[in-house]
Protein backbone atom coordinates (compact mmCIF):
# COMPACT_ATOMS: atom_id res chain seq x y z
CA UNK A 1 0.00 0.00 0.00
CA UNK A 2 1.76 3.05 -1.06
CA UNK A 3 0.33 6.27 -0.36
CA UNK A 4 0.85 10.06 -1.66
CA UNK A 5 1.56 11.85 1.36
CA UNK A 6 1.98 15.82 1.13
CA UNK A 7 5.38 16.42 2.06
CA UNK A 8 6.57 14.14 -0.97
CA UNK A 9 4.88 16.56 -3.88
CA UNK A 10 4.99 20.07 -1.94
CA UNK A 11 5.11 21.46 -5.81
CA UNK A 12 1.86 20.06 -6.92
CA UNK A 13 0.53 21.25 -3.75
CA UNK A 14 2.10 25.24 -3.65
CA UNK A 15 -0.33 28.22 -4.00
CA UNK A 16 -3.48 25.46 -4.47
CA UNK A 17 -6.39 25.78 -3.12
CA UNK A 18 -6.82 23.20 -0.68
CA UNK A 19 -9.68 21.10 0.27
CA UNK A 20 -8.58 19.03 3.55
CA UNK A 21 -11.06 16.42 4.99
CA UNK A 22 -10.00 16.39 8.65
CA UNK A 23 -12.14 14.19 11.69
CA UNK A 24 -13.37 17.13 13.64
CA UNK A 25 -16.30 15.13 15.42
CA UNK A 26 -15.25 15.76 18.63
CA UNK A 27 -17.39 15.70 21.55
CA UNK A 28 -19.50 18.19 22.71
CA UNK A 29 -21.32 19.47 25.89
CA UNK A 30 -23.89 21.92 25.33
CA UNK A 31 -22.13 23.06 22.03
CA UNK A 32 -18.48 23.37 23.93
CA UNK A 33 -15.92 21.51 22.50
CA UNK A 34 -15.09 18.31 25.91
CA UNK A 35 -11.52 16.96 24.06
CA UNK A 36 -9.51 19.02 21.41
CA UNK A 37 -7.44 15.84 20.26
CA UNK A 38 -8.12 15.54 16.72
CA UNK A 39 -8.27 19.00 16.20
CA UNK A 40 -4.58 19.24 17.72
CA UNK A 41 -3.54 16.36 15.61
CA UNK A 42 -4.96 17.71 12.32
CA UNK A 43 -2.33 21.04 12.81
CA UNK A 44 0.66 19.66 11.53
CA UNK A 45 -0.94 18.95 8.09
CA UNK A 46 -2.73 22.27 7.98
CA UNK A 47 0.65 24.33 9.27
CA UNK A 48 2.17 22.59 6.44
CA UNK A 49 -0.42 23.73 3.73
CA UNK A 50 -0.73 27.38 4.96
CA UNK A 51 3.20 27.35 4.97
CA UNK A 52 3.05 26.28 1.14
CA UNK A 53 0.24 29.91 0.71
CA UNK A 54 -2.72 27.25 0.54
CA UNK A 55 -5.89 28.63 1.03
CA UNK A 56 -7.55 25.90 3.09
CA UNK A 57 -11.46 24.34 3.51
CA UNK A 58 -11.93 22.60 6.20
CA UNK A 59 -14.44 19.35 5.89
CA UNK A 60 -15.78 17.51 8.11
CA UNK A 61 -18.22 15.56 9.97
CA UNK A 62 -20.06 16.10 13.42
CA UNK A 63 -22.35 13.60 15.13
CA UNK A 64 -24.80 11.42 13.20
CA UNK A 65 -27.45 14.18 12.23
CA UNK A 66 -31.07 12.73 11.21
CA UNK A 67 -33.70 15.19 12.01
CA UNK A 68 -33.92 18.94 11.70
CA UNK A 69 -33.23 19.17 15.65
CA UNK A 70 -30.55 17.81 14.92
CA UNK A 71 -28.83 20.43 12.96
CA UNK A 72 -28.78 22.65 15.52
CA UNK A 73 -27.03 20.32 17.93
CA UNK A 74 -24.45 18.84 14.99
CA UNK A 75 -23.46 22.29 13.35
CA UNK A 76 -19.22 22.91 12.75
CA UNK A 77 -20.53 26.43 14.18
CA UNK A 78 -19.57 24.90 17.61
CA UNK A 79 -16.11 23.97 16.28
CA UNK A 80 -15.88 27.28 14.90
CA UNK A 81 -16.75 28.68 17.96
CA UNK A 82 -13.93 26.96 19.78
CA UNK A 83 -10.86 27.26 16.94
CA UNK A 84 -11.82 31.45 17.02
CA UNK A 85 -11.83 31.72 20.89
CA UNK A 86 -8.96 29.32 21.73
CA UNK A 87 -7.02 30.69 18.66
CA UNK A 88 -5.47 26.83 18.60
CA UNK A 89 -4.96 26.81 14.72
CA UNK A 90 -2.84 30.23 14.73
CA UNK A 91 -5.29 32.39 12.70
CA UNK A 92 -9.16 33.23 12.38
CA UNK A 93 -11.99 31.21 10.50
CA UNK A 94 -14.34 31.65 8.51
CA UNK A 95 -17.98 30.00 8.23
CA UNK A 96 -18.55 28.30 4.89
CA UNK A 97 -22.55 27.10 4.43
CA UNK A 98 -22.56 26.69 0.50
CA UNK A 99 -20.65 26.06 -2.07
CA UNK A 100 -20.33 29.75 -3.12
CA UNK A 101 -16.53 30.48 -2.04
CA UNK A 102 -14.73 33.53 -2.96
CA UNK A 103 -11.02 33.28 -1.47
CA UNK A 104 -9.11 35.99 -0.06
CA UNK A 105 -5.72 34.32 0.08
CA UNK A 106 -4.20 32.47 3.21
CA UNK A 107 -7.42 32.50 4.89
CA UNK A 108 -9.01 28.71 6.39
CA UNK A 109 -12.19 27.91 5.96
CA UNK A 110 -14.32 25.65 8.25
CA UNK A 111 -17.61 24.23 6.18
CA UNK A 112 -20.80 23.15 7.18
CA UNK A 113 -20.94 19.40 8.73
CA UNK A 114 -20.73 17.57 5.59
CA UNK A 115 -23.64 15.18 6.92
CA UNK A 116 -26.15 18.00 6.47
CA UNK A 117 -26.12 17.40 2.96
CA UNK A 118 -28.01 14.68 1.16
CA UNK A 119 -25.80 11.49 -0.31
CA UNK A 120 -22.73 12.18 2.16
CA UNK A 121 -22.93 8.63 3.75
CA UNK A 122 -23.98 6.87 0.30
CA UNK A 123 -20.79 8.15 -1.71
CA UNK A 124 -22.64 10.25 -3.87
CA UNK A 125 -20.63 11.31 -6.65
CA UNK A 126 -22.66 14.66 -7.76
CA UNK A 127 -22.45 15.78 -4.00
CA UNK A 128 -18.12 14.74 -4.27
CA UNK A 129 -17.76 16.72 -7.57
CA UNK A 130 -19.43 19.47 -5.37
CA UNK A 131 -17.05 19.45 -2.57
CA UNK A 132 -14.31 19.26 -5.38
CA UNK A 133 -15.32 22.51 -6.77
CA UNK A 134 -14.31 24.33 -3.24
CA UNK A 135 -10.76 23.25 -4.18
CA UNK A 136 -7.70 22.67 -6.68
CA UNK A 137 -6.65 19.73 -4.63
CA UNK A 138 -7.58 17.17 -1.97
CA UNK A 139 -5.49 16.54 0.48
CA UNK A 140 -7.55 13.68 3.33
CA UNK A 141 -6.11 13.93 6.95
CA UNK A 142 -9.06 12.40 8.43
CA UNK A 143 -7.83 8.53 9.49
CA UNK A 144 -10.82 7.83 11.90
CA UNK A 145 -13.22 8.54 8.93
CA UNK A 146 -10.89 6.35 6.44
CA UNK A 147 -13.17 3.52 6.97
CA UNK A 148 -15.80 5.01 5.15
CA UNK A 149 -16.75 5.55 1.79
CA UNK A 150 -18.41 9.35 2.39
CA UNK A 151 -18.65 11.57 -0.82
CA UNK A 152 -15.91 14.10 1.67
CA UNK A 153 -14.01 10.95 2.48
CA UNK A 154 -14.03 8.94 -1.01
CA UNK A 155 -15.44 10.19 -3.83
CA UNK A 156 -13.83 13.59 -4.26
CA UNK A 157 -10.82 11.57 -5.66
CA UNK A 158 -12.36 10.97 -8.81
CA UNK A 159 -12.41 15.12 -9.43
CA UNK A 160 -9.22 16.39 -8.01
CA UNK A 161 -5.75 15.17 -7.61
CA UNK A 162 -5.41 13.33 -4.32
CA UNK A 163 -2.57 13.30 -1.32
CA UNK A 164 -2.48 12.08 2.17
CA UNK A 165 -1.56 14.64 5.53
CA UNK A 166 0.75 13.75 8.07
CA UNK A 167 -1.57 12.13 10.76
CA UNK A 168 -2.67 9.29 7.96
CA UNK A 169 0.92 8.84 7.47
CA UNK A 170 1.58 8.38 11.26
CA UNK A 171 -1.27 6.34 12.08
CA UNK A 172 -0.75 4.36 9.11
CA UNK A 173 3.00 3.47 9.96
CA UNK A 174 2.30 2.96 13.95
CA UNK A 175 -0.25 0.78 13.48
CA UNK A 176 1.41 -1.20 10.79
CA UNK A 177 3.91 -2.32 13.41
CA UNK A 178 0.84 -4.81 14.75
CA UNK A 179 0.23 -6.07 11.34
CA UNK A 180 4.13 -8.30 11.48
CA UNK A 181 4.12 -8.08 15.68
CA UNK A 182 7.19 -9.01 17.46
CA UNK A 183 6.22 -11.60 20.10
CA UNK A 184 5.17 -10.92 23.00
CA UNK A 185 2.41 -9.38 21.45
CA UNK A 186 -0.43 -8.49 23.78
CA UNK A 187 -4.06 -7.10 22.94
CA UNK A 188 -6.07 -5.35 25.57
CA UNK A 189 -10.01 -4.83 24.49
CA UNK A 190 -12.51 -3.49 26.87
CA UNK A 191 -15.44 -1.02 26.84
CA UNK A 192 -19.16 -2.00 26.19
CA UNK A 193 -20.06 -4.32 22.21
CA UNK A 194 -18.15 -7.09 21.52
CA UNK A 195 -19.66 -7.56 18.81
CA UNK A 196 -17.68 -5.13 17.46
CA UNK A 197 -14.86 -6.28 17.66
CA UNK A 198 -14.96 -9.58 17.05
CA UNK A 199 -13.66 -9.31 13.78
CA UNK A 200 -9.96 -8.01 15.04
CA UNK A 201 -10.03 -10.55 18.02
CA UNK A 202 -10.60 -13.23 15.48
CA UNK A 203 -7.84 -12.08 12.53
CA UNK A 204 -5.00 -9.80 14.51
CA UNK A 205 -2.00 -11.72 15.67
CA UNK A 206 -1.81 -11.08 19.31
CA UNK A 207 -0.49 -13.79 21.35
CA UNK A 208 -2.93 -13.14 24.13
CA UNK A 209 -5.66 -11.12 23.70
CA UNK A 210 -7.19 -9.84 27.92
CA UNK A 211 -10.80 -8.90 27.56
CA UNK A 212 -12.76 -6.81 30.19
CA UNK A 213 -15.09 -4.20 30.27
CA UNK A 214 -18.86 -5.56 29.63
CA UNK A 215 -17.48 -7.66 26.86
CA UNK A 216 -15.83 -9.72 29.71
CA UNK A 217 -19.25 -10.08 30.83
CA UNK A 218 -20.71 -11.15 27.75
CA UNK A 219 -18.37 -14.03 27.17
CA UNK A 220 -18.97 -15.06 31.03
CA UNK A 221 -22.89 -15.23 29.82
CA UNK A 222 -22.56 -17.12 27.25
CA UNK A 223 -21.04 -19.45 28.94
CA UNK A 224 -23.66 -19.84 31.71
CA UNK A 225 -21.99 -17.64 34.37
CA UNK A 226 -24.43 -15.58 35.95
CA UNK A 227 -23.94 -11.78 35.26
CA UNK A 228 -26.69 -10.22 37.38
CA UNK A 229 -27.88 -6.91 35.65
CA UNK A 230 -24.69 -6.17 34.08
CA UNK A 231 -24.88 -4.93 30.68
CA UNK A 232 -24.16 -8.08 28.41
CA UNK A 233 -25.01 -8.74 24.59
CA UNK A 234 -26.10 -11.77 23.52
CA UNK A 235 -23.59 -13.39 21.09
CA UNK A 236 -22.38 -16.83 19.96
CA UNK A 237 -19.06 -17.09 22.59
CA UNK A 238 -18.01 -20.78 21.41
CA UNK A 239 -14.70 -19.11 19.94
CA UNK A 240 -13.79 -17.77 23.34
CA UNK A 241 -14.57 -21.60 25.16
CA UNK A 242 -10.91 -22.80 26.23
CA UNK A 243 -9.35 -20.58 23.59
CA UNK A 244 -5.53 -20.35 25.19
CA UNK A 245 -5.12 -16.56 23.91
CA UNK A 246 -8.09 -15.21 26.04
CA UNK A 247 -7.59 -14.12 29.13
CA UNK A 248 -10.78 -13.06 31.39
CA UNK A 249 -10.47 -11.20 34.21
CA UNK A 250 -12.00 -13.39 37.25
CA UNK A 251 -12.78 -10.56 39.77
CA UNK A 252 -14.92 -7.49 39.30
CA UNK A 253 -16.18 -4.62 40.99
CA UNK A 254 -20.11 -4.90 41.83
CA UNK A 255 -22.95 -2.00 42.73
CA UNK A 256 -26.15 -1.81 43.31
CA UNK A 257 -28.98 -0.70 40.76
CA UNK A 258 -28.44 2.79 42.54
CA UNK A 259 -24.82 2.52 41.89
CA UNK A 260 -24.12 1.97 45.95
CA UNK A 261 -22.42 -0.56 47.89
CA UNK A 262 -19.13 -0.93 46.23
CA UNK A 263 -17.19 -4.07 46.38
CA UNK A 264 -15.07 -6.67 44.30
CA UNK A 265 -16.15 -10.18 44.25
CA UNK A 266 -15.50 -13.00 42.08
CA UNK A 267 -17.34 -14.40 38.78
CA UNK A 268 -19.36 -16.42 40.91
CA UNK A 269 -20.45 -14.05 43.00
CA UNK A 270 -22.09 -11.35 41.14
CA UNK A 271 -25.07 -11.97 42.17
CA UNK A 272 -27.87 -9.40 41.30
CA UNK A 273 -25.67 -6.91 41.13
CA UNK A 274 -24.49 -4.55 38.24
CA UNK A 275 -20.39 -5.49 37.78
CA UNK A 276 -18.70 -1.62 36.78
CA UNK A 277 -15.22 -2.63 36.80
CA UNK A 278 -13.19 -6.08 35.71
CA UNK A 279 -9.90 -6.56 37.76
CA UNK A 280 -6.82 -8.15 35.87
CA UNK A 281 -4.92 -10.50 38.30
CA UNK A 282 -0.97 -9.99 39.03
CA UNK A 283 -0.17 -12.23 36.88
CA UNK A 284 -1.55 -10.57 33.87
CA UNK A 285 -0.11 -6.96 34.71
CA UNK A 286 3.13 -9.16 34.74
CA UNK A 287 2.16 -10.67 31.50
CA UNK A 288 1.76 -6.64 29.95
CA UNK A 289 4.69 -5.99 31.64
CA UNK A 290 7.21 -8.28 29.85
CA UNK A 291 5.13 -7.97 26.31
CA UNK A 292 7.46 -6.58 23.54
CA UNK A 293 4.38 -4.94 21.47
CA UNK A 294 0.57 -4.01 23.41
CA UNK A 295 -2.47 -2.80 22.02
CA UNK A 296 -5.55 -1.11 23.83
CA UNK A 297 -8.56 -0.33 23.09
CA UNK A 298 -11.48 0.10 26.03
CA UNK A 299 -11.70 0.81 29.37
CA UNK A 300 -11.85 -2.14 31.99
CA UNK A 301 -14.67 -0.13 33.74
CA UNK A 302 -17.07 2.77 33.63
CA UNK A 303 -14.44 5.48 34.16
CA UNK A 304 -16.51 8.39 33.52
CA UNK A 305 -19.07 7.18 37.00
CA UNK A 306 -15.65 6.84 38.53
CA UNK A 307 -14.95 3.41 38.12
CA UNK A 308 -10.87 3.25 36.89
CA UNK A 309 -9.21 0.83 39.06
CA UNK A 310 -9.20 -2.09 36.66
CA UNK A 311 -8.11 0.69 33.95
CA UNK A 312 -5.68 1.64 36.41
CA UNK A 313 -4.08 -1.75 36.64
CA UNK A 314 -3.97 -1.69 33.05
CA UNK A 315 -1.31 1.08 33.36
CA UNK A 316 1.09 -0.44 36.15
CA UNK A 317 1.82 -2.97 33.37
CA UNK A 318 2.08 -0.22 30.54
CA UNK A 319 4.16 1.61 32.93
CA UNK A 320 6.66 -1.04 33.43
CA UNK A 321 6.85 -2.31 29.57
CA UNK A 322 9.23 -1.78 27.75
CA UNK A 323 7.59 -2.90 24.36
CA UNK A 324 5.83 -0.27 22.19
CA UNK A 325 2.64 0.51 23.96
CA UNK A 326 -0.09 1.97 21.78
CA UNK A 327 -4.23 2.78 22.20
CA UNK A 328 -6.92 3.69 20.46
CA UNK A 329 -11.03 4.30 20.90
CA UNK A 330 -12.35 7.32 21.88
CA UNK A 331 -13.02 6.71 25.55
CA UNK A 332 -9.17 5.04 26.11
CA UNK A 333 -8.24 8.03 25.25
CA UNK A 334 -10.42 10.10 27.06
CA UNK A 335 -9.28 7.91 30.59
CA UNK A 336 -5.59 8.17 29.08
CA UNK A 337 -5.97 11.78 28.98
CA UNK A 338 -7.38 12.07 32.53
CA UNK A 339 -4.28 10.60 33.90
CA UNK A 340 -0.84 12.48 34.99
CA UNK A 341 2.26 12.37 33.43
CA UNK A 342 0.43 9.70 30.76
CA UNK A 343 3.26 9.85 28.74
CA UNK A 344 4.79 7.42 30.62
CA UNK A 345 2.56 4.82 29.80
CA UNK A 346 1.62 5.38 25.92
CA UNK A 347 3.83 5.51 22.79
CA UNK A 348 1.26 6.43 20.57
CA UNK A 349 -2.16 7.40 20.81
CA UNK A 350 -4.30 6.50 17.37
CA UNK A 351 -7.25 9.20 16.78
CA UNK A 352 -9.31 6.48 14.99
CA UNK A 353 -11.81 4.26 16.29
CA UNK A 354 -13.43 2.13 14.33
CA UNK A 355 -10.71 3.14 11.90
CA UNK A 356 -8.22 2.01 13.90
CA UNK A 357 -9.77 -1.56 14.76
CA UNK A 358 -10.67 -1.73 10.61
CA UNK A 359 -6.80 -1.03 10.37
CA UNK A 360 -5.78 -3.87 12.93
CA UNK A 361 -8.12 -6.55 11.36
CA UNK A 362 -7.44 -5.82 7.35
CA UNK A 363 -4.06 -4.13 7.00
CA UNK A 364 -5.81 -1.24 4.82
CA UNK A 365 -9.24 0.73 5.37
CA UNK A 366 -12.01 0.82 2.84
CA UNK A 367 -11.53 4.68 1.49
CA UNK A 368 -7.93 3.50 1.14
CA UNK A 369 -8.61 1.52 -1.14
CA UNK A 370 -11.52 3.69 -2.88
CA UNK A 371 -8.93 6.41 -3.35
CA UNK A 372 -6.38 4.07 -4.64
CA UNK A 373 -8.53 3.07 -7.38
CA UNK A 374 -9.46 6.37 -8.62
CA UNK A 375 -7.89 7.41 -12.10
CA UNK A 376 -6.05 10.02 -11.01
CA UNK A 377 -3.70 8.92 -8.26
Amino acid sequence: MVLKYIDQYPNEIRNKRVVLRVDYNVPLDNGKVKDNTRIIESKQTLDYLLNLNCDVVLLTHLGRPKTEEDKQKYTTRHVLNYLNESGILGRKVEFLDNFDIQYEGGKIYLFENVRFFEGETKNSLELAKKFASLGDVFVNDAFGSLHRVHSSVAGISNFLPTFFGFLVKKEVENLSKFLNPTSLFIVILGGAKISDKLGLIKNIKADKIIIGGAMALTIYKGMGKNVGKSLVEDIDVSYFINNPKIILPKSFVVVDENYQNERVVDIDNIGDSIAVDALVDDETVQLIKNSNMVFWNGPMGIFEKGFRKGSELILKGLEECKGFRAIGGGDTVRFINSVENNKKYIDFISTGGGATLEFLEKGTLDAIDYILSTVKN
